[in-house]
């Protein structure tokens, strides 16, 4: 004991630094959350399983949830953000099946699958989509089996790549590489192409086929869970319900996290100095305001490694539009307008209209389409006021319906996630850059420590090892850090183990 003591001794004087910082606290032990989302939220309820109490939740906005973002219409809920659930296995599954809140198991390429096209005068052939439909039905179950071979080619391809030399190949076999018909079926490669940027919230051409391997709900593929009119709104009130509100700090956006003592100290981004110092803090913030921030928001700055992994982690972009109309105008729930170039003036597509794809009837607001935007699309539509959108949008559906009299929708509802340095997107994605430099989304998982303690944790979508993109993967880190926390509370460290930690 004695001469555990001296190695202890000697090492704490060989850094420079008080025994405090060298050996953990256990009893007076103390949290701080950054965020209260679903990672967040999750975090502080896995502590109160174990009936730990001393940790605060600081949230920037007015209210929880993060990305899960339901908006109050008539007797339901609009969800801005999460709306599916994926997979059966998992915690979130159980909570929504406990609620009643599931509604049906729905197919990723429904919006594809099942709608009707609109396309104005173009003289658009019944026969050709069908043979579009045909050329692109086994991509999907192609491409995974590309990627499960596992060797280089799924670092250094992206989902687009391989589409692009696939669509070379269809149009040369049917002698449409040029003229009218090549312009329908690149029309109809910009609805297919959302597909994947729906299923990854990025750019196809930014996809590396390590999604498709990395990626894992553990359920069937192709499918997921889609919610009623309460869905995630009930799924997040059942969890935050659970939490104390004196622990939940709201409107206290945090701007710098100093680590650089014994305990942490947290300012806002308003200059207040939070009286209290932590020993543990869980990020939860959104890759994108990472990507933002990390630089300088840590005090000592974050390790190289772990400012690459936020750099090259993909963070994209897919969001819902809602427009409210009067009454409805359509008479099928799913349409894809479809704009020819070479045909009602259109010499090329507008960049607005190639992101317009898709529209969706709300089943329980039968006035309502919603208007599924991916890819490139967000930062466009995002940069757009109401009234400009409304006519973009007014415009594209009466050339494509033949019906000028179709009037404007008279509300929209959205969320400009793009414009909220929150957020900045909706979630991440596997990108050629992190494929290619090897960095996995668990890597970002890896705790910052120092002097050989934990004491700066990342939990979030971003963070999860094969549920990144989910709402799911966020509720999972969080209880993953909860519990990180909890097993280090619990260790009872002997005066030699002491010394082994200051090593």
């Amino acid at each position: 004991m004695y001469h555990a003591f001296i190695v202890s001794l000697v090492l704490v004087a060989i850094n420079g630094l008080p025994e405090n910082d060298q050996v953990p606290r256990r009893k007076d032990a103390r949290v701080a959350i950054i965020g209260a989302g679903m990672a967040g939220l999750s975090t502080a309820a896995r502590l109160l399983e174990d009936g730990y109490t001393d940790f605060d939740i600081f949230e920037a906005q007015d209210k929880v949830g993060g990305r899960v973002m339901p908006v109050k219409y008539n007797d339901g809920y609009l969800q801005m953000g999460a709306q599916f659930i994926n997979g059966e296995r998992n915690p979130i599954y159980d909570i929504a099946n406990k609620l009643e809140v599931i509604k049906e198991l729905f197919p990723d390429t429904g919006h594809f699958d099942g709608a009707s096209f609109y396309h104005g005068e173009c003289p658009v052939s019944k026969n050709d989509i069908e043979l579009f439909k045909e050329f692109v039905n086994p991509l999907d179950p192609k491409y995974r089996a590309l990627a499960h071979q596992n060797d280089e080619r799924t670092y250094n391809e992206t989902l687009k790549s391989l589409y692009d030399r696939d669509y070379a190949e269809f149009l040369k076999k049917n002698h449409i590489e040029t003229g009218f018909r090549r312009n329908v079926f690149d029309a109809l490669t910009r609805v297919y192409s959302d597909y994947w940027e729906f299923e990854w919230a990025s750019k196809w051409e930014d996809q590396s086929l390590r999604n498709l391997i990395d990626w894992d709900d553990l359920g069937e593929i192709g499918v997921s869970y889609a919610t009623d009119k309460f869905g995630w709104k009930a799924i997040l009130d059942y969890i935050h319900h659970k939490i104390p509100s004196r622990h939940i700090h709201l409107n206290h956006r945090v701007g710098k996290i100093d680590y650089s003592g014994s305990r942490t100290k947290i300012w806002l981004s308003n200059g207040t100095l939070i009286p209290k110092e932590y020993d543990f803090v869980v990020v939860t913030s959104a890759l994108g305001h990472l990507k933002l921030y990390a630089r300088q928001m840590f005090n000592p700055p974050l390790p190289r490694k772990k400012l690459e992994q936020i750099d090259k982690i993909g963070m994209g972009g897919s969001m819902k539009i809602f427009f409210e109309w009067e009454k409805p105008f359509w008479s099928t729930p799913d349409f894809v307008p479809l704009p020819v170039a070479g045909c009602l003036g259109r010499t090329e597509i507008d960049p607005i209209e190639s992101e317009l794809t898709t529209f969706q009837e709300i089943d329980w607001a039968p006035n309502i389409l919603v208007a599924w935007i991916a890819g490139h699309g967000p930062p466009l539509m995002d940069n757009l006021d109401d009234a400009e959108l409304s006519a973009r949008v007014t415009r594209l559906i009466r050339d494509m319906y033949r019906n000028q009299s179709i009037p404007e929708p008279k509300n929209i509802i959205r969320m400009r996630w793009t414009h909220n340095d929150l957020f900045m997107g909706s979630y991440s994605y596997v990108s050629l850059a992190q494929a290619q430099a090897r960095i996995r989304h668990a890597d970002l998982s890896i705790p910052v420590k120092k002097n050989g303690q934990v004491r700066v944790q990342f939990a979030g979508e971003a963070t999860h090892y094969r549920l990144f993109e989910a709402a799911i993967g966020a509720f999972l880190s969080g209880r993953r850090e909860g519990e990180r926390i909890l097993n280090s509370i619990a260790t009872e460290l002997s005066p030699v183990q002491n010394a082994t930690i200051c090593e």
